[in-house]
């Protein structure tokens, strides 16, 4: 049976992946600026409708992205604290 790590390098890996998950958010929030500029250019400037649309399908699916992310990110961070709470 394998060993359980110390709670002390389990806090520190979920530190890391915390860490990792919130520069993901950082340019998933990025994307989607830019999506909705691209949107904007697209629809209003070039008056492509049909194209627009499929763009605006992708800034929905890349915001429920970021909010499963921003949950995730919410979630992993109570329970590295608790973790970290339980060791001291």
């Amino acid at each position: 049976m394998a060993t359980q790590p110390k709670p002390e390098t389990v806090v520190q890996q979920m530190s890391t992946h915390l860490s990792k998950f919130k520069e993901m958010a950082h340019r998933t929030r990025g994307r989607l600026e830019r999506l909705a500029e691209m949107s904007f250019e697209i629809e209003d400037e070039l008056k492509q409708k049909e194209y627009a649309d499929r763009v605006s399908e992708l800034f929905t699916i890349s915001t429920q992205f970021e909010e499963k992310l921003d949950s995730l990110i919410n979630d992993y961070e109570i329970e590295r604290n608790r973790i970290a709470n339980e060791a001291a």
